[in-house]
């Protein structure tokens, strides 16, 4: 039952993202799939006990969504986005335009550790100077999905990387390291592969009369730059992001009001409803309320999580994919197998990895750097491969493109666990060659 009902689940959840309904609705149908299903094991009052435990768990999650819905906002209206869009636009090659994107969410992803964080700072400005300079969007949006997720793997500061840590009971900065060694072929790849997209399909050109419209509608200059700077700084010092984005917000409300000269209402208004300037204007949108339907996929996708925590059947699944002495190809293998299906289920990048950690870590015995490297590279990138997983939604619903567009064009997300497969079997295939010449 548990077998059909994620098949279900599954065709619901693709057919919502084709036809662009919310997937609010889609969730909802899927839990109340996995409730039926867990009604054999289970009281309606045990299924809604643990399926409200699993939602408690959004609640750092929402409000993380919450602030930055509004810091987007608030950025817009205090000149923020607009500077950071003007000073781009004079700095950036058009024939290198996707592999600049692609390198800079890299590098501020690994700065400050945060895919959400990463993809409001710099992802959006980018893709609002795309807007402008007719470029195919989803080739941006893929290179700005993969640089994101470069530091979301690999950060000292990134939360995924510390309960990969975490979970599998090994050190955070020799994962690093091993992360690095495991992914240098595919990142060098990929680098190359958006330099011939850059050749091929160059910024067409800078909207000059961009540049005239930003100056016209709002004051540029350096102190513009500050509510972005002390995310980027105080996440060096490790400080939480809600912390941050909180900072950030007080200092572009003050920007707004002393330098921007806009009235506190409007700009109180675009913390909540976001900043509508107008029809036609690049520059819009933002604000809490953008929020709701990624919130709504979070509540719902963890109050899921909490019904499969309890199941009996959901236990036995574990002890099928136990295969101990299994190769390390089919060890991966299982592996990606685990995370697809609970990035797929739990549609959420933390969901996927503590269950995918679940039913596979009986496959990596005093393995534990192994066990690090699977969940890495499997659940942690395979999450944002997933249209309606909450690590790509999210950054989607902020650049404004489709949800689907972008498959093609993340090719670090795909590209470092291929590589890491072909390494596991050629493992694989020296561990028979050694296995029987020691028979003979």
């Amino acid at each position: 039952m548990l077998l059909v009902g994620t098949i279900v689940a599954f065709g619901i959840l693709i057919g919502c993202v084709l036809h662009q309904i919310p997937l609010g609705y889609a969730l909802l149908g899927c839990w109340l799939i996995f409730s039926l299903i867990a009604r054999r094991e289970l009281t309606w009052r045990q299924i809604l006990q643990f399926s409200w435990r699993g939602a408690k768990t959004s609640w750092g999650v929402i409000k993380t969504l919450l602030l930055i819905g509004a810091t987007i906002g608030i950025w817009m209206a205090s000149g923020t986005i607009a500077t950071i869009v003007y000073d781009a636009c004079l700095l950036i090659n058009p024939h290198y335009f996707i592999p600049i994107v692609f390198l800079v969410c890299a590098a501020v992803s690994f700065v400050i550790g945060t895919s959400f964080g990463t993809v409001s700072v710099v992802g959006l400005p980018l893709m609002l100077i795309a807007k402008s300079g007719a470029i195919n969007l989803d080739m941006v949006a893929g290179a700005i999905i993969a640089g994101i997720y470069f530091g979301d793997r690999c950060s000292p500061l990134s939360s995924s990387a510390s309960l990969v840590a975490t979970l599998s009971m090994t050190n955070l900065f020799r994962n690093i390291k091993n992360m690095f060694k495991t992914s240098w072929v595919a990142l060098l790849v990929s680098v190359g592969g958006y330099f011939i997209l850059g050749n091929l399909h160059p910024l067409n050109h800078l909207n000059r009369s961009l540049l005239t419209t930003l100056r016209a509608s709002f004051h540029i200059s350096w102190l513009m730059l500050v509510p972005a700077a002390i995310i980027l700084i105080l996440s060096v010092f490790r400080r939480p992001i809600s912390e941050s984005i909180l900072i950030s917000i007080v200092s572009a409300l003050l920007i707004g009001v002393f330098s921007q000269h806009t009235a506190l209402i409007t700009l109180l208004t675009s913390l909540l409803l976001g900043f509508n300037p107008g029809p036609h204007q690049l520059i819009q949108g933002g604000g809490m309320i953008s929020m709701v339907n990624p919130l709504s996929v979070v509540f719902l996708s963890c109050a899921i999580a909490g019904i499969f925590d309890h199941l009996d059947s959901f236990k036995q699944l574990q002890t099928r994919l136990a295969h101990p002495e299994s190769s390390p190809a089919k060890r991966f293998g299982i592996t990606v197998f685990a995370s697809l299906v609970t990035a797929g289920i739990g549609c959420n990048q933390s969901v996927a990895i503590i269950m995918t950690n679940t039913l596979v870590k009986r496959n990596y015995p005093d393995q534990r750097d192994e066990l690090a490297m699977g969940l890495e590279n499997t659940a942690v990138l395979l999450a944002p491969v997933i249209p309606w997983n909450i690590a790509v939604f999210v950054p989607i619903a902020i650049l404004g493109t489709s949800f689907t567009g972008y498959l093609p064009y993340a090719f670090y997300l795909y590209l470092v666990p291929i590589f890491y497969g072909c390494w596991q079997l050629l493992r694989s295939k020296q561990r028979t060659i050694v296995q029987k010449h020691n028979i003979r």
